[in-house]
């Protein structure tokens, strides 16, 4: 696994913990809360991760607060991914995913974590994925696996 894909697990996990045992009321209070945990994020990845993450600022008896709601679950979060993808090419040999710009790594990241029999692997840059099949022989099963996580058609 990657360094980039092991900080963003580490960061994900570490965003869940916070918000379910803390009272985190904005993003510049949990940015200070990663900072001095050892994670230095900017706003628009944080931003990203919350996100990604299905948390959101609810109410409650003592304000508004960052919970890890409704929107969390899976079928949740695979619209939002759906909504970042642009396009799904492939040849005979990899599948080629384009996403807006600075989404590809999260993406990316939902599809490693699918854990998909057909994936071997991916690898992302700013807005565009290569999906890197188990076989090439298998290539129009691992593009429709790969096209059901994703949530698209």
């Amino acid at each position: 696994m990657s360094k980039k894909l092991e900080d963003i697990q580490k960061r994900h996990s570490l965003i869940k913990n916070l918000i379910s045992t803390e009272n985190i009321a904005n993003q510049t209070q949990l940015q200070k809360v990663l900072k001095q945990k050892g994670i230095k994020v900017t706003q628009a990845t944080l931003s990203r991760d919350l996100n990604e993450l299905g948390i959101a600022r609810m109410p409650t008896s003592k304000g508004h607060f960052y919970r890890i709601g409704a929107a969390g679950d899976e079928g949740t979060l695979k619209s939002r991914i759906a909504e970042e993808i642009i396009s799904v090419k492939a040849n005979e040999n990899l599948i080629v995913i384009k996403t807006f710009p600075g989404r590809a790594q999260g993406v990316a990241v939902f599809v490693d974590k699918q854990n998909g029999s057909e994936i071997l692997g991916t690898l992302a840059g700013d807005d565009t994925i290569i999906v890197i099949p188990r076989s090439i022989k298998k290539i129009k099963k691992t593009i429709e696996q790969t096209t059901k996580i994703l949530g698209i058609k």
